[in-house]
């Protein structure tokens, strides 16, 4: 009876963990305010694969659960500027923007932000690996390295968007509520909310964005007025099985 007693308690322990895994919603927001008054949303994704893609999200599908924009989008051409890898396929030799210094590389299950010169590219050898493990490489602006802020003073305002790293290698997409803010602001009060390393995503007209809250999609981003002419996109999926 006593051994069939811990059997029974034992599955309800499972089944009730097994529920509260599928109750977790697979990005968590969060707001946070920095000391100047200026409100933050941390989208933080539970157990999401990160990618980098070129052909649009759906709402629709289960399968993306958070999508904003990544790389910068050449006005000419309407193709990604600097996104130099896209799982495995080489979409550029070498940068040509000029003055991005963040480097995401992502390959397989590790997700990178790392520093380069402006101006510079990375290595061949750093290229053909990336190429080689189907991974993906491009280059942002670099707002934060090592809890650093890497922005000079001045410069446009916008409302602003940014892959951070935090505390425990734990990643998340932070932007502003409302406002507008300079580079060198933005990258401040990410610091203040513990970043660790933090890359710029393109924002301004660019900015629509969106993630699955349960049965709603909610939308990111409050300008959205050239949605139409994105060209690529940082999404959060759910892993194959």
């Amino acid at each position: 009876m006593r051994i069939l007693h811990n059997s029974v308690l034992l599955s309800l322990v499972a089944g009730l963990l097994s529920c509260s895994r599928a109750d977790r919603p697979q990005v968590t927001a969060e707001g946070r305010t920095t000391k100047a008054g200026t409100q933050y949303t941390v989208l933080y994704p539970n157990q999401l694969a990160i990618r980098v893609v070129t052909r649009r999200p759906v709402p629709d599908s289960q399968q993306y659960q958070l999508s904003v924009a990544a790389a910068y989008t050449d006005l000419a051409t309407n193709q990604p500027l600097d996104l130099l890898v896209c799982n495995g396929r080489a979409l550029q030799a070498r940068a040509t923007v000029g003055f991005l210094n963040g480097v995401l590389t992502i390959t397989g299950d590790s997700l990178r932000i790392t520093r380069i010169a402006s101006g510079h590219s990375p290595p061949e050898a750093v290229l053909h690996r990336v190429r080689r493990r189907q991974g993906t490489l491009l280059l942002q602006e670099l707002l934060v390295y090592q809890g650093r802020n890497q922005r000079p003073a001045g410069g446009s305002r916008f409302q602003r968007r940014a892959l951070v790293e935090f505390a425990a290698h734990r990643f998340a997409v932070v932007e502003n509520q409302a406002g507008r803010l300079t580079m060198q602001q933005f990258a401040a009060e990410l610091v203040e909310l513990g970043a660790h390393n933090a890359l710029y995503l393109d924002m301004g007209d660019w900015d629509e964005g969106w993630y699955r809250a349960g049965s709603r999609v909610v939308a990111l981003g409050t300008l959205r007025t050239e949605t139409a002419r994105q060209s690529n996109w940082l999404v959060f999926v759910r892993p194959a099985r």
